[in-house]
């Protein structure tokens, strides 16, 4: 959707308000794009990035000192197949990530060359995704820190940089905030995300919903089909202080969420072991041990209130294995060596497994994409609008270099509510109603008393309108379906 915005897909001109990208990437994107649009900037720009930030990764690791060639083998293979895990489902907070990390790899080295090149690589990673390139340069600060340890010039560097980073910030939020229905959107998106991503948002019974708010309206909005009309911005602003007064026991019950990456926190945990068993530096022994205890705080802190998903583990484990990297003691015995090999090769092969399942999973959705759902993307008359109701239409299965408007316009709900470029649609059931609007689904959710027939019912709840769905077209999958009016006298509620 943010490719769709930049190369004007959406709005019918490029943009530069890609939502979670800075508006100054997304300038140079739409600018690209108004020089030609034969040309995929969008997923240009991250290609060339992958390859620029692998290619540090891999300078760096092999050139690091006191590392025996096997060392340098083995932690090159585990980046390799982590890349290839990020690559195979493109998406921009692993691109900030990875991006971020080669950027404070070459932070770490004493050349003026390397640390402007790090300094460039962490201000474009804040750029694409700030809070992902945020969590990369937490992680790594400690080491930066072991590293760099009372030189206070290498400092300034830094200090320099995280300036530009949040000068670049405070740019992004001005901009936004110059045009009042961007910054009405800008602050709608941010308590919504907090909403949808927050675990304890789905624990609000009905005797704790705000005076005035719907629970259904409640509950289309975490299933991200919101009435925006209803779920305004004084209303979320209700919800998230509701759901900010969550007790603390609600909160630690969503530590049980970690358990779907049990596999790399036992691997890792046996790496950290083996290394403690090995290293006879005091220093390294003593920071290996509060680094360690600074990950879990970390991990517990972002999973009392926020879904760890995986594209977030993948840029926490990134950092923490080329911290282990740069902390590996000189020298090791046999046995070691063995032991730190095997867990690299079991967490490799773990990774391998995923690579697999990822790509079996896009098969599925391209073919899906291709053969179940654009065909009926056909049957949309021309200059009409259509818009999901769930998230059953997989647009990522996308050929990635060829983003292309579709036969008909397209707007969605979701983390795109309230934007201005959804205007004059997107804000209000009611605009389900129009002729010129269709609407895409799964068809269980039509069938079923699920997230289609509940619109319906808040559409008569809110406004007085009983509405029936009526089948366009469909096929054993999914279909395109028309609210309808039942009744020309409508019942509007005063």
């Amino acid at each position: 959707m943010m490719c769709m915005i930049a190369n004007g897909t959406y709005s019918g001109a490029p943009d530069c308000h890609l939502v979670y990208i800075n508006v100054l990437y997304g300038q140079v994107l739409a600018w690209l794009y108004s020089l030609t649009t034969a040309i995929e900037w969008y997923t240009l720009l991250f290609a060339i990035l992958h390859v620029v930030a692998m290619s540090v990764l891999v300078y760096c690791v092999w050139t690091t000192p006191n590392r025996a060639r096997w060392e340098r083998v083995l932690w090159l293979i585990i980046l390799y197949v982590l890349w290839a895990r990020i690559i195979i489902a493109l998406q921009f907070t692993t691109t900030a990530g990875l991006v971020c990390l080669a950027g404070c790899m070459a932070l770490l080295r004493r050349s003026i060359k390397a640390q402007s090149m790090g300094a460039l690589l962490v201000i474009i990673a804040a750029l694409i995704r700030f809070f992902a390139a945020g969590l990369v340069g937490l992680l790594m600060a400690p080491i930066i820190i072991y590293t760099h340890r009372f030189d206070w010039r290498r400092y300034l560097a830094v200090v320099l940089l995280l300036a530009a980073v949040v000068g670049c910030r405070i740019y992004n939020q001005r901009t936004y905030d110059r045009d009042p229905e961007w910054r009405y959107f800008r602050e709608y998106n941010l308590l919504r995300a907090q909403l949808n991503d927050n675990p304890n948002a789905y624990t609000l019974t009905t005797a704790q919903m705000p005076e005035g708010i719907d629970p259904m309206d409640y509950q289309l909005l975490l299933r991200f089909v919101p009435d925006a009309e209803q779920m305004d911005l004084p209303a979320l602003r209700q919800l998230s202080a509701t759901v900010g007064d969550v007790p603390f026991k609600q909160q630690l019950l969503n530590l049980h969420r970690l358990d779907k990456y049990v596999v790399e926190i036992v691997i890792l945990l046996a790496l950290l072991v083996l290394m403690l068993l090995t290293t006879g530096n005091r220093d390294k022994y003593i920071f290996l041990i509060l680094y360690s205890l600074f990950v879990i705080v970390l991990s517990v802190h972002v999973s009392l209130d926020g879904f760890l998903k995986n594209r977030v583990f993948l840029c926490m484990l990134l950092p923490l294995l080329c911290t282990d990297f740069m902390l590996l003691p000189n020298t090791t015995g046999l046995k070691r060596r063995w032991g730190i090999g095997i867990a690299l090769a079991v967490l490799s092969a773990w990774y391998g497994y995923q690579i697999y399942e990822e790509r079996v999973t896009a098969d599925y959705n391209r073919y899906t994409w291709t053969h179940l759902q654009q065909p009926l993307l056909e049957y949309v008359p021309e200059g009409a609008y259509v818009t999901t109701i769930g998230t059953s239409m997989m647009m990522e299965a996308t050929n990635p270099w060829r983003v292309w408007p579709y036969e008909c316009r397209k707007y969605t709900l979701g983390w795109m509510t309230w934007m201005p470029l959804n205007k004059p649609l997107g804000h209000s059931y009611r605009t389900l109603l129009r002729d010129d609007v269709y609407v895409f689904s799964d068809v269980n959710y039509v069938r079923d008393h699920t997230a289609l027939q509940r619109v319906c019912e808040q559409i008569y709840k809110h406004y007085g309108v009983p509405t029936e769905l009526v089948w366009k077209v469909r096929n054993g999958k999914y279909a395109l379906v028309k609210l309808k009016v039942k009744s020309e006298e409508l019942k509007v509620k005063r």
